[in-house]
């Protein structure tokens, strides 16, 4: 009996830790396969989040009622829905049509990702709870909450090695290949693990002689709340700090990966052991996290408080600012994980304590993915759950010392109470503007307002980033303004070009249309822009498009794929400028993307690149480019005017008489002593080798 039971617990073990690999690689690589088709936009990862959530709900559903059965049955029939899942493989994704990618984007993802990985995610999400309920029927008196630390620690391990060494070394085909025979493995595993479980549960029977022990009460439907709350507390902030993340640096696996590891690592901590989580300290660390962050977000008056410039350095340095956010994520995440576990119910009843964590994690999934966009039209879910968080651990807190002096309990309630009002009232502000008009959709939040700093300007911003304006004054409407004006890197090219008659112009992001600006009789300019709110905006409230002396075709669309859409050699310069906030857009700036640019642009074009960036150097990673595919590189900085930004633009050309006759009229810069990087492809990218 006892080397049974220790051949059960490895077989569980084995399993465990093989389906919690394969269930959390899957999700980088099936996000990433699909990225470039919708934009490089953050939302793909939140959305596919989603997805995986929802299957999550249902595998965990599955093991619910499968464990009402007995356990010959069980196993039975999971092993013959494992078998069908094995029908799937190896695994595909098919590029949709590229309007509807474009014009349906979250819909289209759940399509995709169902029809390529639906039923191989399903059968793993079941594997935690219906194993560990097999461990439990089949190990007596053995606990089984620690194979679920363990599956954790797997995933874990998954998402890690993903962008450091299977994105690295794999291609997303490869990396799908190499996942399906994992996934071979792992039916083998859960078919011996089950052979041994129903071998040692007909011995358990033969041998039962005592009546069984006292069936532990079902749970009420207020603790079944609290596990379904905590979780879709933690699973909203999971994916709110991504959304900040991602929106504000760039689209990779490597700032998906990094919220959600943290986010496992707090349940491989609250779920190995109860002395781990301390509850008076995280519940401390988590209420004053939440306050540094609240007034980071009213940083002047912060700063001018202490009298010097803390919360200012910290929003000008990436790192240090990242640092901050994951620091206050893993907090709430040890918070609301550590309440979670306290509350885990006898063994009897963990396919439904898990059900309602899985409920829980997709409920703030949908929150944050189909709901929010419908009632906020900027992130305030962030925000609104800290507020949450906050109220959280400042309740438990005081409930800490109730039952102590007076005093105490006075220092505990006034300082906490002080601090939620202060938490309360940044993050209000947070959520306030002067906008004109507020949009969000998958690909973001945009809003118009007028400039603050200049009179008789409307700005168009996409999250914190001007992305277009225009002077309100009819006579000077066309003037190009932001980082488009007359004197910028852009504005040189144009008029360098100004001599070439029928201009063909490709352009990568609408904004407001100011390069429309540019466009003379006979031209042909025609804008790629994806987020169709951009397009309605540009044509409601500004009029570049509209008083520009062509008509400009404006198409929805992502850039890359359409310009796949444009004949050979048909165009004169490509444009690049299809920035969302502050991130940059990787997959317009691999040598794939390269490679279908340069088949696109007539003999001696030019590509133009957009690389104006408070966190990022790009210029290493188009040297890179340029020198692979044999490109003269040169790039320019331009200052900023009454109604111009500072702005950095890069040219990439063939055409040195282009470029001599360009450098006669302005000050290039030629890019020397770069750091050598490996060229950026579809399949790898390194943001931290071009952080500023």
């Amino acid at each position: 009996m006892p080397d049974a039971n220790k051949s059960i617990s490895r077989s569980a073990a084995l399993t465990i830790l093989c389906s919690a690999l394969l269930l959390f690689q899957i999700q980088p690589i099936a996000s990433k396969a699909i990225l470039a088709w919708f934009g490089g936009a953050s939302s793909v990862w939140t959305t596919s989040m989603l997805f995986f959530q929802t299957i999550l709900v249902g595998g965990y559903c599955y093991a619910h009622l499968l464990g009402r059965w007995d356990l010959k049955r069980q196993i039975k029939v999971h092993l013959f829905v494992v078998l069908s899942a094995c029908l799937c493989l190896p695994l595909s994704f098919t590029s949709p049509e590229v309007s509807t990618a474009a014009k349906q984007p979250a819909s289209t993802i759940l399509i995709l990702l169902l029809g390529a990985v639906g039923l191989p995610y399903f059968v793993l999400s079941t594997t935690g709870p219906l194993v560990q309920n097999w461990y439990a029927l089949t190990q007596g008196s053995n606990t089984p909450y620690r194979l679920y630390s363990l599956s954790n620690a797997g995933s874990l391990t998954a998402l890690l090695t993903y962008p450091f060494l299977i994105e690295v070394y794999l291609d997303v085909p490869t990396q799908s290949g190499v996942w399906s025979i994992g996934f071979l493995l792992f039916t083998a595993s859960i078919g011996l693990l089950g052979w041994r479980c129903h071998k040692q549960g007909q011995i358990r029977d033969q041998n039962q002689t005592s009546p069984r022990g006292a069936i532990e009460a079902p749970p009420t439907y207020t603790r079944m709340a609290k596990w379904t709350g905590l979780a879709a507390l933690a699973s909203t902030i999971l994916l709110a700090v991504t959304d900040q993340l991602t929106q504000d640096i760039a689209v990779t696996p490597f700032l998906w990966i990094l919220p959600l590891s943290l986010y496992l690592l707090s349940f491989i901590i609250a779920f190995d052991n109860p002395r781990w989580y301390f509850r008076l300290s995280f519940t401390g660390m988590t209420s004053l996290g939440i306050l540094f962050l609240s007034l980071f977000y009213i940083r002047e008056t912060a700063d001018e408080y202490l009298g010097f410039n803390l919360f200012q350095s910290i929003a000008e340095n990436l790192l240090l600012y990242t640092v901050m956010l994951v620091t206050v994520f893993f907090m709430i995440c040890m918070t609301c994980h550590g309440e979670l576990f306290r509350l885990r119910p006898d063994k009897q009843h963990l396919t439904l304590y898990y059900l309602c964590i899985a409920m829980g994690g997709a409920a703030g999934g949908f929150f944050v993915t189909v709901f929010c966009p419908f009632i906020f039209s900027s992130y305030h879910e962030y925000h609104l759950g800290l507020i949450v968080t906050f109220a959280l651990a400042g309740l438990i807190l005081v409930r800490q010392i109730l039952d102590k002096h007076g005093l105490i309990q006075l220092t505990v309630v006034i300082p906490c109470g002080l601090a939620f009002g202060i938490v309360v009232l940044s993050q209000w502000k947070m959520t306030q503007s002067d906008a004109v008009i507020k949009t969000r959709n998958f690909y973001g939040t945009l809003h118009v307002a007028p400039d603050p700093d200049k009179e008789n300007i409307l700005v168009l911003r996409h999250g914190r980033v001007a992305h277009g304006a225009q002077i309100l004054d009819d006579s000077a409407a066309l003037k190009p303004t932001t980082y488009y004006g007359a004197e910028s890197g852009i504005g040189q090219v144009f008029k360098t070009l100004g001599n070439q008659a029928d201009l063909d112009v490709t352009t990568v992001g609408l904004g407001v249309g100011t390069l429309c600006a540019y466009a003379r009789r006979g031209d042909t300019f025609r804008f790629f822009e994806i987020n169709p709110d951009v397009v309605a905006l540009a044509n409601s409230h500004f009029r570049f498009l509209s008083k520009a002396s062509i008509n400009a075709e404006v198409i929805v669309a992502d850039g890359r794929m359409g310009i796949q859409t444009l004949p050979q050699h048909s165009t004169d310069l490509i444009i690049l400028d299809a920035f969302s906030s502050d991130a940059i857009p990787v997959h317009l700036l691999t040598v794939e993307a390269f490679d279908l640019y340069l088949s696109r642009l007539r003999e001696d074009g030019i590509i133009c690149v957009h690389i104006s960036n408070q966190h990022l150097d790009l210029v290493p990673v188009l040297a890179a480019l340029a020198n692979h595919n044999n490109l003269f590189l040169r790039t320019f900085n331009s200052i900023a005017t009454v109604d111009t930004y500072d702005a950095q633009w890069a040219i990439l050309t063939t055409n040195e008489t282009f470029l001599t006759k360009l450098q006669s009229n302005t000050k290039l810069i030629t890019p020397s002593n770069q750091t050598h990087l490996v060229p950026w492809t579809d399949q790898f990218s390194n943001l931290l080798q071009i952080i500023k």
